[in-house]
């Protein structure tokens, strides 16, 4: 295994948008930002009217956990399906689908339909479409760039998508506090079509080497896991964004619903405005992690991210002062870009290309299984003993994991390319 290249080791601010100055790249990184945008307009009214019909941080966790758990179902057909095929065209694809999808959700709220299952239906076929389009993204990535400034397109990808946590949830409380839940759903639907056009000017991607293959999708996907399995770098990696996503990912998909209709009492506008912090903090560290980050240890990093995170959560149990839960917020946002940049970067780096996509497929995978995961446990949680005892309760168990994994020597298997060098 290579060493990491010389460039990224000197990575600095003025080399942190290199991959931009890549046309298709750019049109593409500009693209993602308008879909993850509109896909947080929906983000933030799925949880607010779900709320609104129930009052019910349950049905907030049912509705996660019906978005997420089919993205993680079709996991082991999307990855090796997206190395098979044309990603371009299983992008445009599903574009239209998702765009279909996201739109009836705002004919369905407009025409006065209040009853919750059927937008956890709808919130399972949009997973399901979803969860065919993430890996072909992920995956389209190392199509429009060459190797070399790789792993900054994948940063930018990464911050793009933090960006969107930023946009999209203030655009969406503002559409909510002024043209109600639909106009939202809506914008999430347009954003798709958008996506669409600018796909459709992109170049076609060459014929895949696997294209030929005749083994199953599945016994592809298990070959891959044979191989993950023996790598302590890969398994730290897993269960680290197996930490966040139960413990940590429930914050922004339940409870800062939950918070501010019970303990901030605010409206729609500071409502979008909490959610959009996560993403403000997020890329707003995003910078330092790219011209500073190469200069501390991964397990560091990993460790200090895990302990911030807990951090967070413990301030926002402790107030009831809407200003001091956005900096909360802020600080929650800071910790997972750092640990989910770590992550990507450290298992990029580490597995060999044969097996990138699918290792990757499953990194994927522990999010979408663990997220609405955690969101079913708290959310029925907070009903019954109030969100800021559970938020206090996760915050405490990311402090323990930080410690575990700094004190059992875990997390130096991030520092495989120090150790080698």
């Amino acid at each position: 295994m290579n060493d990491v290249p010389p460039e990224i080791e000197k990575a600095r601010l003025s080399d942190a948008i290199s991959a931009l100055k890549i046309r298709d790249f750019r049109r593409f990184w500009f693209a993602g930002l308008v879909s993850n945008s509109g896909g947080w307009l929906q983000g933030i009214a799925s949880p607010f009217i779900m709320y609104q019909m129930t009052e019910s941080g349950t049905w907030v966790g049912v509705s996660v956990f019906a978005l997420m758990i089919p993205m993680a179902l079709v996991g082991p057909f999307a990855g090796p399906l997206a190395d098979r095929l044309s990603r371009r065209h299983i992008l445009l694809v599903c574009e239209i689908f998702l765009g279909i999808i996201a739109i009836s959700n705002a004919v369905f709220w407009w025409s006065g339909v209040r009853e919750p299952l059927v937008y956890v239906g709808i919130n399972i076929i949009y997973g399901f479409a979803n969860g065919y389009a993430l890996p072909a993204w992920q995956a389209y990535v190392a199509d429009l760039v060459p190797r070399d400034v790789l792993m900054n397109a994948i940063t930018l990808n990464s911050t793009q998508f933090n960006a969107a946590r930023a946009i999209g949830p203030s655009l969406g409380g503002v559409l909510l506090a002024v043209s109600g839940p639909g106009w939202a759903f809506l914008g999430n639907g347009i954003s798709f079509f958008l996506v669409f056009f600018t796909l459709l000017s992109l170049p076609a991607t060459a014929p895949s080497p696997l294209a030929g293959r005749k083994d199953s999708q599945l016994s592809q996907f298990a070959k891959g896991w044979a191989y993950a399995k023996t790598q302590k770098t890969i398994i730290t990696g897993y269960i680290a964004a197996g930490l966040v996503a139960i413990l940590g990912a429930p914050l922004v998909q339940v409870h800062i619903i939950l918070f501010s209709e019970k303990i901030f009492e605010v409206g729609e506008f500071k409502f979008g405005l909490l959610m959009s912090t996560y993403g403000i903090g997020a890329v707003m560290i995003a910078p330092w992690l790219a011209a500073f980050g190469t200069r501390f240890k991964k397990s560091s990093l990993l460790i200090t991210s895990l302990a911030l995170y807990g951090c967070g959560e413990l301030l926002l149990a402790s107030t009831k002062i809407y200003y001091v839960g956005l900096l909360s917020i802020f600080l929650v946002g800071c910790a997972h870009l750092v640990m989910a940049t770590t992550t990507n970067t450290t298992l990029q780096l580490f597995v060999p290309e044969p097996v990138r996509g699918r290792v990757m497929a499953m990194y994927l995978m522990v999010f979408t299984i663990g997220a609405p995961l955690g969101s079913i446990i708290q959310g029925p949680l907070a009903d019954q003993f109030s969100p800021r005892w559970v938020v206090a309760i996760m915050g405490c168990l990311f402090l323990v994991a930080a410690t575990l994994f700094a004190i059992s020597g875990r997390a130096t298997a991030f520092d495989f390319d120090e150790a080698r060098t």
